[in-house]
């Protein structure tokens, strides 16, 4: 069990093997280290040469006699932990770097529960406040599971408040009850019944626009529009029976081809209160 979390923290199958072995005597030879992990001696000085490297091993002679240490594992979890906070702050440079591409838009596709986990994934790790159309009671319930367990405690570690807009059933309204507990604002709106709506989905965090619809044989979808902080932008998303269109401030920024049946008279707005304004 060790030697796998090492693994997924940096290290090779091997640097782990030899890392737990010289952990557990304090201090070996390179015979003892060999005799313990079963490699032979030339990979196990190729192994230590690479722990040295990296700041994980020390090697002493004593009576002519290569003697090896390593760095106690706290140590190396503070270097993991303080290169993840670099990693985290230089992270917002790095995004808005991915998406300053002239070419528009830029798009993912996704697709299954595996895809949708991968998108709320991404979703997961934005700072600032997020906003949501959803409906719990379609999604499937491991998919459920995986944004209790994973994406809301993710939110919440990063102090990020989702405002949601869900259709008003008995699902949402008992998950309103707890909506201050998953750092939540949920707003319950009513719809006609057999509009097609409840398969809609969209998720807005940063500079993205995610969609997914169950009726139309989509995915979710990057858009590749990115939003401006701190204005208002009127977004319309129009489906024509062929195409599914996105409208910012009227222009239109996305397309992607799209089948199935939405009921007409259907008037569908991100961004207006439910009592107006």
């Amino acid at each position: 069990m060790y030697e796998k979390i090492l693994v997924q923290n940096g290290f090779t199958p091997k640097e782990a093997k030899v890392y737990m072995s010289i952990l557990e005597y304090g201090q070996a030879t390179m015979s003892m280290i060999a005799r313990k992990t079963k490699l032979e001696r030339p990979t196990v000085y190729d192994i230590v040469s690479r722990l040295e490297n990296k700041g994980y091993a020390n090697t002493i002679k004593t009576k002519g006699i290569k003697q090896v240490t390593v760095t106690p594992p706290n140590i190396i979890i503070e270097s993991i932990k303080n290169s993840l906070n670099q990693a985290e702050q230089i992270l917002p440079d790095l995004m808005e770097m991915a998406y300053k591409s002239p070419i528009k838009p830029r798009i993912k596709f996704y697709e299954g529960k595996k895809g949708l986990k991968q998108v709320l994934t991404e979703y997961s790790l934005a700072y600032d406040e997020t906003y949501v159309f959803s409906d719990y009671s379609t999604y499937p319930r491991d998919v459920l599971a995986f944004i209790y367990k994973k994406i809301i405690p993710e939110r919440i570690r990063r102090n990020s408040f989702t405002k949601m807009l869900v259709i008003n059933n008995p699902k949402h309204i008992d998950v309103k009850k707890n909506e201050k507990k998953y750092f939540q604002e949920h707003r319950l709106i009513n719809f006609p019944t057999g509009t097609g709506l409840e398969n809609l989905e969209v998720l807005l965090w940063e500079n993205k626009i995610g969609f997914f619809s169950r009726s139309l044989g989509l995915g979710w979808e990057n858009t590749g529009y990115g939003l401006s902080k701190d204005q208002f932008t009127h977004l319309l998303v129009v489906f024509d029976g062929s195409k599914l269109l996105l409208y910012a401030n009227g222009t239109k920024e996305f397309e992607i081809s799209a089948n199935g049946n939405i009921p007409s008279g259907i008037t569908w707005m991100i961004g207006e209160r439910i009592n107006g304004g």
